[in-house]
C-alpha cells in the first residue's frame, strides 16, 4: 500500500496530498503530463495489473484510470509523445508490458489502448530511441525468454523523445519532450571527421514547463570531449558554462592531434538538481590518406602542365629516309 500526493514543479518542492493504492508497487513511478492539462501526473504500475495515474495538483486519481491489464506490471511505465508529423495531440502515451504477454500503448487522455501480442513476459522498462538509423522512433522490448524486440513507429524521432535508460542517466524519471531538457542539434551530432585545430558543438536548452514553478534556470552545462587510450594527453577535455535562459548555444572544443575516435558528452543540471545529457561520436584525422593522395598526384599534374606549356608551338616535320626525293 502506498500513499501518494504531490504538487510537482520539477521535483523541487512538494505539497502533500493523500491517495491510497491498496496493492504492491514493484517499480518506481514515472512523471509527465499524461492528460494534457498542463500539470505533472504520476504514473504508478502495480502487481495487480492496474496502472494508476495520480494528479500532481492534489494527489487524486485521474479518471478514467486506473487502467487494468490482465497480468502483473513489473516495470516502470514509459511516457511518450507519439503524435505524428503535423499533429498536435495533448497528453502522452503510456507504454508498458504486462505478464499477460501483451505490449500496451495506452492513450493518456482517454485510456484507450492498442496492444501487441508478444507472447512473453518482461521485468524491464520499454525503452525508446532511433535504433535503425532512420528518422522514426523505435520501441525496444526485452523479455525473460532472452529475446529483444524492436517495434518501429510512425512518430518522428527527436533526441528529447528518446528514453535510453530507466532514470535517463541519473535522476530523471520524467518525460522531457516539450517540457525540459537538453539536446545536441542535428547539424552537430551528424557523424563527421575533424581535422582542424577546433570544432564547434551546438546544443539547445529546452524549458517549456511553467506550472507551478516557472523557469528552471540557471542551467549548469558541462561539455566533455572523451578520448580513448591511444591519446597521450588529457583523456577528458571539459568546459563548463552557466546559462540563465533556454535557447541554442555553441561551444568550441579543441581537436586532438592523433588519429583516433572520440565522444562529446553534453550534461546539464538545473536549479533543482535534475540531470540531463546528450552525446555523439566523431573521429579525428581518420581521412589523412586523402591528403597524401593529393601530395602524390599534384606534383605529377604540375609536371604534365609544364610540359604542355613548354612544348614547341610550330610543327616540325619528321626526318624522311626515302630515296625518292623531288629535286
Amino acid at each position: 500500500m502506498m500513499e501518494v500526493g504531490l504538487e510537482a514543479n520539477t521535483f523541487g518542492r512538494s505539497q502533500l496530498g493523500v491517495t491510497a493504492i491498496n496493492c504492491n508497487i514493484p517499480q518506481g513511478p514515472t512523471l509527465g503530463d499524461v492528460d494534457g492539462d498542463g500539470h505533472t501526473d504520476v504514473v504508478v504500475p502495480t502487481l495487480s495489473g492496474n496502472i494508476y495515474v495520480l494528479s500532481g495538483k492534489d494527489g487524486s486519481i485521474v479518471r478514467p484510470y486506473p487502467y487494468r491489464t490482465h497480468g502483473r506490471v513489473m516495470n516502470q511505465v514509459l511516457l511518450l509523445d507519439l503524435s505524428k508529423r503535423g499533429e498536435k495531440n495533448k497528453g502522452l502515451t503510456l507504454v508498458t508490458t504486462s505478464f499477460d504477454g501483451y505490449l500496451y500503448l495506452i492513450d493518456g487522455p482517454t485510456s484507450c489502448a492498442d496492444v501487441v501480442d508478444i507472447g512473453e513476459t518482461s521485468y524491464s522498462m520499454v525503452l525508446a530511441d532511433n535504433v535503425d538509423g532512420g528518422d522514426d522512433l523505435d520501441l525496444i522490448v526485452s523479455t525473460m525468454n532472452g529475446n529483444v524486440f524492436c517495434f518501429s513507429t510512425p512518430v518522428p524521432h527527436h533526441p528529447l523523445k528518446a528514453w535510453r535508460s530507466t532514470n535517463q542517466g541519473r535522476n530523471n524519471v520524467a518525460n522531457r519532450y516539450n517540457r525540459e531538457g537538453l539536446y545536441i542539434t542535428p547539424s552537430s551530432r551528424s557523424f563527421r571527421d575533424e581535422e582542424g585545430k577546433n570544432f564547434w558543438v551546438e546544443f539547445e536548452i529546452v524549458d517549456k514547463y511553467r506550472m507551478p514553478s516557472g523557469s528552471q534556470a540557471p542551467y549548469n552545462v558541462t561539455t566533455t570531449l572523451l578520448v580513448p587510450g591511444n591519446y597521450q594527453g588529457e583523456r577528458q577535455i571539459k568546459q563548463n558554462q552557466i546559462f540563465d535562459r533556454p535557447g541554442k548555444y555553441r561551444i568550441k572544443l579543441p581537436t586532438v592531434g592523433v588519429r583516433t575516435t572520440g565522444t562529446v558528452l553534453v550534461e546539464m543540471v538545473d536549479k533543482n538538481g535534475l540531470y540531463f545529457s546528450d552525446d555523439f561520436s566523431l573521429t579525428f584525422h581518420m581521412h589523412y590518406y586523402k591528403l597524401l593522395k593529393w601530395l602524390l598526384v599534384l606534383p605529377m599534374l604540375g609536371m604534365f602542365g609544364v610540359l604542355v606549356i613548354l612544348r614547341p608551338q610550330e610543327a616540325v616535320p619528321l626526318p624522311s629516309f626515302s630515296r625518292n626525293t623531288d629535286l
